[in-house]
């Protein structure tokens, strides 16, 4: 047996289903410890999205995140400044055409944003150097 057949039996156990639930438990682990209880891999693509690519579109989002249309909305509306959202991100009018909205972290997404940044920092620190 070679050294690395343990690895490969474990890379041809992951299926793509398993993979992803491993990545949506590791990247929602942080905003679900900001209280985000229903956090998700897709609310955290949308919200890095939005943080990295300020003043998209919805459509825009969903292109760059491989998400759906349905999908962003959605996580939009759970991040947003709606009546049960998060008030983290905001949607503003596009000034040379009023029916687009942009989007934007607002202050509370801002520092919900920089807090993230601190703790992946912070987590970087501490990884073994390799």
């Amino acid at each position: 047996m070679s050294s690395d057949s343990p690895r490969k039996r474990a890379t041809e156990l992951m299926s793509e289903r398993a993979m992803t639930g491993l990545f949506s438990r590791a990247f929602s682990q942080p905003l679900k410890l900001l209280g985000q209880s229903e956090a998700s891999l897709s609310s955290y693509a949308v919200f890095w999205c939005v943080a990295y690519h300020a003043g998209s579109t919805q459509v825009e989002v969903a292109d760059l995140t491989g998400l759906s249309a349905k999908t962003v909305s959605r996580v939009i509306s759970l991040l947003g400044e709606t009546t049960q959202g998060r008030g983290w991100i905001k949607q503003q009018s596009d000034p040379a055409d009023r029916r687009v909205r942009r989007l934007y972290l607002s202050s509370k997404g801002e520092k919900v944003h920089r807090k993230l940044l601190a703790d992946l920092e912070m987590f970087g620190s501490e990884m073994p150097a390799s």
